[in-house]
């Protein structure tokens, strides 16, 4: 399952660069499909946005800001929470932050929750793949927060 690294230039600001995937015949990224899968939860959404937009342009990618050790140990995957409203993301450092799917959480683990665990695993094999491509050098963070992903392709 092939995907596509994309700067999100609307959310990403001079603190923090912010992106997601758009996995192959998918038109939108995973964190439009994000908003629009949660569109009743405004409140929440508009909340999280605003934290989004806080990282990016005032404070960076700060770890207080995210749940981490949702994924495998030192893998990168955290999550940003707003009320019962999850978003699952890669956390790389204060500069960069890869956001996927998630939803609302009324479980006490995501994996009891058939459609949260489903978009939790999507955004570990995201991990995978990624992390992969760091140690492999096809991906690169800048010192200025860019994801260099030129020769990165993510088949297995």
């Amino acid at each position: 399952m092939g995907f596509t690294i994309v700067e999100l230039e609307d959310l990403s600001g001079t603190k923090a660069r912010i992106y997601s995937v758009v996995f192959d015949g998918d038109k939108e990224t995973l964190l439009e499909q994000f908003f629009d899968e949660n569109a009743a939860h405004e409140k929440q959404l508009t909340k999280m946005l605003a934290k989004i937009k806080t990282m990016a342009n005032d404070t960076g990618c700060l770890r207080q800001f995210f749940k981490e050790g949702e994924g495998k140990l030192g893998d990168g995957v955290v999550a940003l929470s707003t009320g019962k409203l999850r978003l699952y993301g890669i956390y790389f450092n204060n500069t960069v932050v890869l956001l996927g799917s998630g939803g609302i959480k009324n479980v006490r683990a995501y994996q009891e929750d058939p459609s949260l665990n489903r978009k939790a695993e999507q955004v570990k094999y995201i991990a995978s793949k990624i992390n992969k491509g760091i140690i492999d050098r096809t991906i690169k963070v800048t010192a200025n927060g860019e994801l260099d992903c030129i020769n990165f392709e993510a088949y297995d």
